[in-house]
Order: C-alpha cells, then structure tokens, then sequence
C-alpha cells in the first residue's frame, strides 16, 4: 500500500504543478473504496490523457504506451519491485459527476481526487473517509450493500458487452444483481451481435474464471444472452437425455461447470464459505452443503457425506491455475468453456432406437468441429481454442476406459499420448461430468471407487519418467528386414512397435520383428480375405 501512496502522490504533485484536475476512478478506486489494493490504475484528467501521460512517463524514465490519441488516453508503466500501470484519459463530459454517470455501474462510478495523496502520508494510515470520495450515483452504499446497479436506464444500451460484464462481476466480486438490472439485461442481450467478439470472449473468459461461475452462466442464460454469445446450445435447451441423466443436455453441461466450481475451488483452496460452502478442503473433510447452497452441483447438495480431496491436488492445483503456454487465460477458465460446450452436438446425434433406448454416437467428434467454429468465432488464440476442442473431442474416453473390462497400461499410454498435458485436465472434467450427470441419484461409494481410478491413472501420468529407451528398432532396419518402403505403413508398424516397448510387452530387437512381421501377415490375409 505504501508504494501505491508514494506513486500517486507522486502523479498528484505532477498534476498540480501542470494545473491539471486528476481522479482515480474506475476498478482501482472500487477496489480501494473495497479496502484492496489496486495493481492496475485509472486515472481520469480535465485535460489530453494521452499527452499527460507521455509527458509524466518521460519526466519520470517511465515507458508510455499510445493507447487511443483519438480518445485521449496513453499509459505510464512504471518498473521496479512492484510494477505499476496508470492509465490517464481526458474526462468524456465536461465535468468529472458527469463523466462517473457515464459509467456502467454505480461500484464503477466513484471518484478520489488526487489531491488527497498530498496529504501527509500519517493522514493516510487511517484509509480514505466517506467524505473524500465522489460518489454521485451512490455507488459506496451499493459496494457495502453487496449490489450491482446499473448508473442509468440507458447504461447497458449505451455498451452492450456490459450485459456479460454485470454477470462477471457478480462472480467476481461476491454482489447481487439489483432488481432494475434484469429488465435491461433482457431488453439488451439480443445487442450482444453487435460487439467485438474479442470483447465478449474476454469477459466470458474473465467470468469463467472466478470461483463461481454457473450461476452466473445460468443468470446470462436466463436474461437470453448465453445463446446469443454461445448459439451452438440453444438446441441443447430441450434435448432429453437417458435415464442416467437427471438434465437435459443445456442443463446438464451448466451443472458440469457447477461441478467444476465446486472441484476446482477446492483444488484452489478459494474461499466460497459465504456461499454456503463449509468444505475444509486442508483436512479433506466431507462438505456440510446446507439447504440454499444453490450454487453447489446438486449431487453436492444432496450427498452431504461427499469428499473432494482429489489425488495429486498439489501437481493440479499449479497446472490448472496457469495458462496454456503464453496464453492469457487460466486452463481453469478454459476447461469449464470446454464444459460448457462438451456436448453441443448431442441435438445433432440424438437417436431413439424402437426398444426405448436413446443414443448420441459421435456427439464428441461432431462437437468438437463445432467447438472449433465457436472458439474460432470468439477470437481466442490457437493454442486455447486447441485446448478446449480437445476436451471436447476425447471427453467420452476415460468413461469408456473405466467401463472396460480389461484396463491396459497400453490403452492408458495411449489416451496419455493423445492428450499431451491435457491428460489430468480431462481426468478433472470426467469427475464434474459424472457427478453432473448423476446428480441427486449419486452413488457415494461409487464416487470413492470414481476418484480412486482417477488416482490410478493420475499415478501413471505422474510416474518418475524411466530412461529415454532406445527404439528397438529403426525405420531402415525394420524396411531391410521386412523389405519394406517407406509410407504409412511403415509408420505404422514403428508406432505399433514403440507402444508395445512402452507398456512393456516387447523388450528385444527379435520380439520388436516378430511383432511387426505377424502384423503384416495379419494385413496380408485381410487383404487375401476382401479379394475372395
């Protein structure tokens, strides 16, 4: 806190030497009024932010960044031990009250004069008064109030994406939607065509990633805008499912991402007591989930005797708190889009057989193609759009492994291969699809028995990596000694080879032939068999 005094005391005194008015406003100054510590300032000026800001960057050997010269707004970003970004902008009003109207809600639309950092800094240790703050749309009784209220009739109107920005930040920052929220929110999502997708993507993106998201999504869903942002769902809305299912499909997948908040914040460790949540995740004891804990999946809600002490929660909680490579995004926010749109296609696939039973075979494939279009459509980079099409494409396959009679080390190597670092990402989204599909009917010895194989598999993924084994055999050792040329085949046989040495079942170079050459014979009297 005493860096964030000395560097805007500093741009206070900067200010007042250029006879320039300055606020902090926007997030930083919610989050101060919040008594958190903002990293990232808005700094409103009576005057050309965009000039200020270069001028003040190069007084004080700071880096500046034009943002928008047409609306008046440039960034200072200042090094050192606690980096620091100021962004100033002219004021969009002739006035700093008229400008706070202007703003989305009224948390949003408070003001701090500079000059109060000019104080001496002993006058500063006690926080900032109610009476320092400019605060004309009440936003500092609506912040203690817990509410989100929109600062105007026309505030949504006026920027659409604010429609999914209010839902982010009801996850985000613990509020409820005020009652004149709802009418404008329905009046404004069908707007949502009308934005940028990388804007909408972000903030879907931003609310994705909080602790609890789903009854978020649910609320975006019930004001009409999830389908506009995401219509690959909307079929999914009255899709019926077989008995195991206790949703249909749009239901289900937002009860998987539920599933995920509930996994996922335990995996954390982040605080959701205030949401009823009383899990004490350090000790693993079960979850005490009390009746209006309304965000809880509902096999959570139902089973009071149920654990989340996942396996390898140490190796997870990192991995899914981080990005895909250089991406912005956590793979937790990811993996619940990935969630959300799992299965998209079922409407597509859906089969009732005369016996009574209902099928969706290829869902998974199909969805995955659709996925691809829809992350394409959202402007997320390759890397994260790679990531949750895959979910969607393999997320039927530890199911089948765990139904299978005869689990393999080499059917495990397989889907480990296949999915790269991904492969405990999947694991977690089968966990909250299960309990997602079960629901109320959950079996808790069974989810003791489901988090044991999730551990088994987990074991192999993490196993000490053995010595780098040579290949038993190269591609010119085994074309001389099958006669044999170069093409798929070949790749073939060499991929088969290295499977079987890796699960173990071949060891020598004379084993490596004998299987590469009874795989031949086997192709051969295939081919013998169709020319009959």
């Amino acid at each position: 806190m005493q860096d964030l005094h000395t560097n805007l005391a500093d741009l206070a005194h900067f200010c007042a030497a250029h006879g320039v008015e300055a606020w902090l406003v926007g997030g930083a100054a919610r989050d101060l009024a919040r008594g958190e510590v903002p990293t990232d300032l808005d700094i409103a000026v009576a005057t050309d932010g965009y000039r200020l800001a270069r001028a003040y960057a190069d007084a004080r050997g700071a880096s500046f960044v034009g943002l928008d010269e047409a609306r008046a707004t440039g960034r200072v970003v200042i090094t050192g031990a606690q980096p620091l970004t100021l962004d100033l902008a002219g004021l969009r009003a002739p006035t700093i009250e008229a400008d706070l109207a202007l703003r989305d809600f009224t948390l949003n639309a408070l003001a701090l004069p500079l000059n109060f950092w000019q104080q001496p800094t002993a006058a500063l240790a006690d926080g900032v008064p109610d009476a320092a703050w400019l605060d004309p749309t009440g936003g500092l009784a609506d912040l203690r109030a817990g509410l989100l209220r929109p600062c105007s009739p026309t505030s949504l109107a006026d920027d659409p994406l604010r429609v999914v920005r209010a839902a982010r930040f009801c996850a985000r920052l613990g509020v409820q939607p005020h009652a004149s929220l709802l009418p404008l929110m329905l009046a404004t999502a069908p707007a949502l065509v009308n934005v940028a997708a990388e804007r909408i993507s972000d903030e879907l993106l931003k609310l994705l990633d909080a602790p609890v998201s789903a009854p978020w999504l649910r609320y975006l869903d019930a004001c009409g805008a999830l389908t506009v942002i995401l219509p690959e769902l909307e079929a999914a809305r009255t899709c019926s499912q077989p008995i195991v299912h206790f949703l249909p499909v749009l239901a289900h997948s937002l009860e998987t991402v539920a599933a995920l908040d509930w996994l996922l914040s335990g995996l954390f460790g982040e605080r959701t007591t205030d949401l009823g949540d009383n899990t004490d995740d350090q000790a693993g004891e079960a979850t005490d989930a009390r009746p209006g804990s309304a965000w809880l999946p509902v096999a959570v809600q139902t089973h009071p005797g149920i654990t989340r002490n996942l396996p390898f929660a140490e190796t997870l909680a990192p991995l899914l708190g981080t990005p895909c490579g250089a991406g912005h995004y956590r793979r937790a926010a990811l993996l619940k889009l990935a969630a959300l749109l799992h299965d998209n296609a079922k409407p597509l696939t859906r089969v009732a057989h005369p016996d009574g039973t209902v099928t969706f075979y290829g869902h998974q494939s199909l969805g995955a193609e659709r996925a691809t279009l829809a992350v394409r459509r959202l402007r997320l980079s390759r890397r994260d759009g790679r990531y949750v099409t895959l979910i969607i494409r393999e997320h039927m396959r530890p199911g089948q492994l765990r139904t299978s009679e005869v689990l393999t080390m080499r059917a495990v190597a397989r889907l480990f291969r296949d999915l790269g670092d991904a492969g405990p990402d999947l694991l977690l989204h089968e966990l909250a699809d299960h309990l997602a599909t079960r629901g109320p009917n959950l079996d808790l010895a069974g989810w003791q028995t489901h988090l044991a194989w999730v551990e088994l598999l987990l074991q192999h993924y993490y196993a000490p990596p053995m010595t780098k084994r040579q290949p038993l055999l190269n591609g010119h050792e085994l074309m001389a000694a099958c006669n044999l040329k170069q093409g798929p085949q070949l790749g073939t046989l060499l991929h088969a080879i290295a499977e079987a040495q890796a699960a173990g079942e071949i060891t020598t170079r004379d084993q490596a032939l004998e299987l590469a050459c009874a795989m031949l014979a086997s192709a051969g009297s295939e081919a013998d068999t169709q020319n009959m």
